[in-house]
């Protein structure tokens, strides 16, 4: 079974417009690299962020079907507060999150966010679990807080009631996000104080990875993805390498997940490449680096079963 254990879908209006701004400001470049075509952040915004709009989850669906992938986390995520808010409340956001799981129950599970001060937030996420059975929570303190602050805890005391895993974004993110709030290190205060909680750190803690690898080997109810890491695995093959082997040493092989991130970096890399390249592991990893079978469908798929609840 392979597992995409982060992934999104998104819509125009479920972000703020700056948010569309701030991220087309960083496709400019690759843009011109890949394509050889000067754009404007508003033109990208125009003509190239359109192609990642998926409301009702079908262009998942499709793209899981024809790249091989049984089941996607997907994530919804709140900006809001930080930003402005968007047309579609995050309230409306998370129903329509539900309703996707409900609609493709055998291939998605879809995790609940809201940004924990906002009034109300813990009334929201109550209402996520119990009335619309989401399967987890996602907590993205970029728009301003730290992952063991009291408005948080709030959140992950309803997480714990209702035994969901809970996710956070970890690792340094695009402007205007504030990348400080997202140091792992603030999740060794979350793994002590909910022990029966899985807390999932997104993309391998990005630059500050080694503070993540470490922590992963003494907090066992800690995991870890690598979704994110597609460019510069496709780029730069043998850095990647080095850096999942490093995070399998010191979480071990029965807490690291396979991931995505998309839909933002579908185009680059295929979703079929991304899980040739973690197949290929064991026959084309550099040489003075090993990878198993064994590792490569835990990470694939294995360890998101087990955790996550997946039959």
């Amino acid at each position: 079974m392979i597992i995409d254990a982060h992934c999104h879908i998104v819509d125009r209006d479920w972000y703020p417009e700056r948010w569309w701004i701030e991220l087309a400001k960083v496709f400019v470049a690759p843009v011109k690299h890949l394509l050889g075509v000067e754009m404007t952040p508003k033109q990208i915004v125009e003509d190239i962020m359109p192609n990642f709009y998926d409301p009702t989850g079908e262009k998942l669906i499709a793209e899981m079907d024809k790249s091989g992938i049984d089941v996607t986390v997907i994530c919804a995520q709140d900006y809001g507060l930080l930003l402005g808010d968007p047309k579609v409340s995050i309230e409306e956001q998370n129903q329509i999150f539900a309703e996707v799981q409900k609609k493709y129950p055998k291939r998605i599970l879809a995790f609940a966010s809201v940004d924990p001060r906002r009034p109300g937030a813990d009334k929201l996420i109550r209402r996520c679990f119990e009335e619309w059975k989401m399967s987890g929570l996602k907590i993205h303190p970029s728009t301003g807080f730290y992952p063991n602050s009291k408005e948080v805890y709030k959140l992950l005391d309803i997480a714990n009631e209702y035994k969901k895993p809970v996710l956070f974004h970890t690792g340094q993110i695009v402007q205007p996000l504030r990348s400080k709030y997202c140091n792992p290190m603030f999740l060794d205060d979350v793994c002590l104080d909910y022990p029966n909680l899985w807390i999932q750190a997104a993309h391998m803690g990005f630059g500050w990875r080694y503070e993540l690898y470490h922590l992963g080997s003494c907090k066992t109810n800690l995991v870890v993805d690598f979704s994110g890491w597609q460019v510069l695995a496709q780029t730069n093959y043998n850095r990647f390498c080095y850096a999942l082997r490093e995070c399998l040493d010191e979480f071990t092989a029965e807490r690291v997940l396979w991931g995505t991130d998309n839909p933002y970096l579908r185009t680059a890399v295929p979703d079929k490449d991304w899980i040739q390249m973690i197949k290929d592991l064991p026959t084309k990893a550099p040489e003075g680096i090993t990878f198993t079978q064994e590792e490569v469908e835990a990470m694939l798929g294995g360890n998101a079963q087990r955790i996550f609840g997946i039959k």
